[in-house]
């Protein structure tokens, strides 16, 4: 019995500080929130590297999501879908459907007229959209601010939600890790002679 154990525990033992280490660095980027002190000493890895690093990492986010995912452009987008345009046009051929009238203008010319007001107006609207709304620096700016008002347990939550599968592996792969080191130290204390 003796024997078996001299082989199977060091993989075991090994699978399992490999877990609890990646789990415990994985908890260690967030926790704890806040700096502990002993006395006037500040413990290391206190706070987290998340809370200590959080406006760089907020930077970042905001760098990124301005760069690839949600620029001034698409907020004129955003706010000028088809739908909307769509009704415009319909109110414009409608004013001047009613002006065409008053004025006894041919329907040829009113067509027209009901196209060139409808493309320009859209146009315009555009224009303007983009010059009065926020540039991407403004953007930028928000998305940052809204990350660093976030209280840590609340980006703790965010980033777990969807990133909780591969800590997960990641734990999981510690593990493995761990135990191949303890196939590796039974090969060489158990098997390979030493002397």
């Amino acid at each position: 019995m003796e024997s078996w154990l001299a082989y199977i525990l060091p993989p075991l033992i090994g699978a399992l500080i490999g877990a609890v280490t990646n789990d415990v660095a994985i908890r260690m980027l967030f926790r704890p929130y806040a700096p502990i002190f002993l006395g006037k000493w500040q413990l290391p890895f206190t706070p987290g590297l998340i809370p200590r690093e959080r406006h760089h990492i907020a930077e970042s986010i905001a760098d990124t999501f301005v760069a690839h995912v949600f620029s001034n452009n698409d907020v004129s987008e955003l706010f000028l879908t088809e739908k909307v345009k769509a009704d415009l046009k319909s109110k414009v051929d409608e004013l001047i459907g009613q002006l065409g009238g008053m004025l006894n203008i041919t329907e040829p010319m009113l067509g027209m007229a009901r196209s060139m007001a409808g493309n320009y107006l859209i146009t315009e609207i555009a224009k303007v959209a983009e010059s009065t709304g926020e540039d991407s620096e403004q953007i930028k700016l928000r998305i940052q601010a809204k990350i660093d008002n976030l209280d840590v347990a609340t980006l703790e939550e965010l980033v777990m939600g969807f990133s909780r599968k591969q800590f997960r592996h990641i734990t999981w792969f510690g593990a493995l890790l761990g135990a191949m080191i303890g196939v590796v130290q039974v090969i060489l204390f158990q098997v390979l002679p030493m002397g």
